[in-house]
């Protein structure tokens, strides 16, 4: 008899999920709801519930209960309106894993504007192009990117206000700029609140433009109520965690899913302002005594080393990553150097985290599998004309529109998001396998299948396997043009420091793959190089390699 497709645990109904969610709320998403309210607000009543530890690379510490974020928050809002911001206004931000993130974006929620976070690694041309496009009137940037920022202003037709957070003694500030503590300092103390409606925009998120013009998803104030069930089943924080959040708040994982959710289920984080150490984060989850990290697969790699030198915090007791995908080998190392799992993760901004290892109800935690569906999200395999595909199986991945979802349009391209849906399925661009225990495992995205002498060949599968090597600290695979069987299989190799790269390698590799992945899948070519492109969230950017090979 055939084995179960359903992996043990069975999960609750998709309509006791959110009926569970929407009791946990503070509003009524029928009457309205704001995020400021849900995330913050309602825990301020105790003026000593701790919300946020921001730790510096100079060892100091700032400590914000949620009174102190609600009553400064407040405080911004008035300055946003003397600004002259109304209901339904732009405010972007350049700033990064400090107070002032979750200040700015508080304040814009209760006044009901939308907030836009503009990732501080954007070159100019970049950051124009979002402050354009998203029609933002005013601008808060941190002084370490003033510079940047005016590179970029200077290419648009419209002149926006700006306010800098600016550095000691006032650096940073340039003529006409205002700086963002003066005006806190000036402000009354009970900015303006706004009653907003569940489906009215909160943040103009754009995506990492991986394939295209970044997309300006539009999230609504009912967006971060889409993650709750992620938190919750795949995280499984709960009371007396602290969740040491590594991800830049310019993005939805950081300021949503590992930000604003936690802290709406009154979870406290700890965040690090200075540039990734793998020694430094050690240092900090020791000193604060952290329960929990989530962070981007490529730290947790480079992490795995610093934690074989030096042992991990005793205090830690799981960990999660998302954004790329998590290879066996750093799951398997992590847990036998911490005694602790690493849950890998899978969403998207414009629908939420659809795909994950649970720990409520907990599963067997298989490494390199996505696991399996986030309780309340609907998700299938669907093959080339959308048909649903049933059993072992690999597809495109499709999600059933939830009764929450991250984001309702791209603010920036209504018709591509219209296309996106296939009746309520939200068709994706990445592609993945169903396996005999129902479990999901990362393929590519659809363009990113090589495709040679008549077979598919998923870049992720070669890469899991080039990276258990123990000379290869990062890899990515692609297609190569090859006049017999149209594309060869390329690999592309950071080598780790005592590795010596040549010819015997690059056997050693081939044989390997063939070995592991089969014959078709092996890289003919395989080329050394120092770093991989990456995108401002650290995934490899396949279609540069294809660009540059040789």
């Amino acid at each position: 008899m055939a084995k179960a497709l359903m992996p043990e645990p069975r999960l609750p109904p998709a309509e006791q999920v959110w009926a569970q969610v929407v009791r946990g709320l503070d509003q009524d998403p029928a009457e309205g709801l704001n995020t400021a309210r849900e995330c913050c607000d309602r825990h301020a009543g105790d003026r000593s519930r701790l919300a946020i530890t921001v730790r510096h690379a100079d060892g100091q510490s700032q400590r914000w209960t949620y009174f102190d974020l609600s009553h400064h928050a407040s405080m911004a809002a008035d300055t946003f309106a003397k600004a002259g911001l109304r209901r339904g206004d732009r405010v972007a931000a350049v700033l990064s894993r400090q107070i002032e993130t979750w200040i700015c974006a508080l304040a814009a929620w209760r006044s009901g504007l939308t907030y836009v976070p503009l990732f501080c690694g954007f070159g100019a041309d970049a950051l124009a192009y979002r402050l354009r496009a998203s029609q933002a009137k005013l601008l808060v940037v941190d002084h370490q990117w003033r510079s940047g920022v005016q590179q970029a202003l200077e290419r648009l037709d419209t002149d926006i206000e700006v306010i800098t957070v600016s550095g000691p003694r006032g650096r940073g500030i340039h003529a006409g700029d205002r700086s963002f503590w003066a005006e806190i300092e000036a402000a009354e103390p009970a900015g303006p609140a706004v009653n907003t409606a569940a489906h009215e925009a909160a943040t103009l998120l754009f995506t990492s433009g991986t394939t295209g013009q970044p997309k300006a998803c539009v999230i609504p104030h009912s967006g971060f109520v889409s993650l709750i069930p992620y938190v919750d089943h795949a995280l499984g924080l709960r009371v007396g965690d602290l969740l040491f959040t590594t991800s830049d708040p310019g993005w939805a994982y950081g300021l949503y899913t590992t930000g604003l959710v936690p802290m709406g289920r009154g979870i406290p984080l700890l965040s690090y302002s200075g540039p990734f150490d793998p020694s430094a984060w050690l240092d900090v989850m020791t000193a604060e005594s952290a329960t929990y990290i989530t962070a981007a697969p490529t730290a947790f790699r480079s992490l795995v080393g610093a934690v074989g030198r030096r042992g991990a915090p005793s205090s830690l007791r799981a960990a999660a990553g998302a954004g790329e995908p998590l290879d066996a080998d750093t799951v398997s190392s992590w847990q036998s150097l911490t005694g602790t799992p690493i849950r890998d993760g899978y969403g998207l901004t414009e629908v939420g985290m659809a795909l994950a290892n649970l720990a409520d109800p907990p599963m067997e935690l298989v490494p390199g599998a996505m696991g399996t569906n986030v309780p309340g999200f609907e998700v299938m395999l669907v093959g080339p004309d959308g048909e649903p595909l049933g059993g072992v199986a690999e597809g495109a991945i499709a999600i059933r529109r939830p009764e929450f979802q991250l984001a309702t349009d791209y603010d920036n391209a209504h018709e591509g998001w219209k296309a996106r849906w296939q009746g309520d399925l939200f068709v994706t661009e990445d592609r993945a396998r169903r396996d005999t225990d129902g479990r999901w495992w990362f393929v590519g995205r659809d363009d990113d299948i090589i495709v040679t002498a008549g077979y598919n060949v998923g870049p992720i599968e070669v890469e899991t396997v080039l990276l258990e090597h123990p000379a290869v600290a990062e890899a990515a695979v692609v297609a190569s043009p090859d006049p017999v069987r149209g594309s060869a299989v390329r690999a592309v190799i950071v080598a780790r420091a005592d590795a010596s790269p040549g010819p015997e390698l690059t056997a050693e590799l081939q044989q390997t793959v063939r070995e592991r992945v089969g014959r078709h899948a092996y890289p003919r070519i395989v080329d050394y190089v120092e770093s991989l492109p990456r995108t401002e969230v650290g995934k490899i950017r396949r279609a540069a390699l294809r660009v540059t090979q040789p």
